[in-house]
């Protein structure tokens, strides 16, 4: 694991396991004004997340976003999690909310 990485907190929750990864910049518009590094870090977070949320039975990935106010999460964040669940209909696996 990279040093500059920032690591997966696994937050025990009743009812559902918690995973925190951090900030994550939603909208595809402030998606697009990351350079590509940062962008890539970030969806490398979510996309562990899902993945062992996914083998495990589910649960919730807990992201603080760098946005104001409610946004999409951006299409090469969804791109991705279609990708690892090998299916276009992201809200048969996934539902998103967005707080606060």
């Amino acid at each position: 694991m990279e040093a500059n990485q920032c690591p997966l907190v696994v937050e025990p929750s009743y009812p559902d396991l918690v995973i925190n990864v951090g900030e994550v910049t939603l909208g595809e518009e402030n998606r697009k004004k990351l350079q590509k590094i940062q962008r890539d870090q970030e969806k490398e977070r979510v996309m562990r997340a899902a993945c062992a949320l996914l083998n495990s039975g589910g649960g919730v990935i807990r992201m603080a976003k760098k946005v104001e106010h409610p946004v999409e999460m951006g299409l090469d964040l969804e791109q991705s999690l279609r990708e690892l669940i090998q299916s276009s209909d992201l809200q048969a696996f996934f539902e998103t909310k967005q707080q606060g």
